[in-house]
């Protein structure tokens, strides 16, 4: 499982609707007869109701993003130096649905290791691996198989 922190676009996205929930509020608990309420106590409870409703909502929108497709990770590697992600989202997509590539780069010279991680739904990759795995591109062999999770150095 992949743990998501918000991006501001979705702590801007709860912001909006905490204030536009806590407008809306502001304006319906006088409809309900509590006029009794004081104009502090009346904001202090608008924005309540907006901020808990709207963080309701951006919460299971990321968890519905979190979890929506059955998507895993696919390794490959002896890869040329001179392809790149947009001929690996090429030749992975006739497969199915590629949600991300990247490309493993070092990060002192910016030059390609030689390997990279094509995220994309399970049935296409088991299909990708099984025709892949072997094969030529941009005139070597490479490997393709499911990605395994790095081992901490000790």
């Amino acid at each position: 499982m992949k743990i998501a922190f918000p991006t501001s676009k979705n702590i801007i996205k709860t912001i909006i609707t905490a204030f536009i929930l806590a407008i809306i509020t502001y304006f319906v608990i006088p409809l309900l007869n509590l006029n009794e309420l004081g104009t502090a106590r009346l904001a202090a409870y608008s924005m309540l109701i907006g901020a808990v409703i709207s963080g309701i909502v951006v919460s299971t929108s990321l968890e519905l993003n979190l979890f929506s497709g059955d998507q895993v990770s696919i390794f490959i590697g002896n890869l040329a130096f001179k392809a790149n992600a947009n001929d690996l989202r090429e030749l992975f997509s006739s497969y199915g649905n590629v949600q991300n590539v990247r490309v493993m780069t070092d990060r002192a010279t910016r030059r390609p290791k030689g390997f990279a991680f094509v995220e994309m739904d399970k049935k296409g990759a088991k299909a990708a691996i099984a025709e892949l795995d072997g094969s030529e591109f941009f005139g070597r062999d490479i490997k393709v198989n499911y990605a395994t999770r790095r081992k901490r150095a000790a």
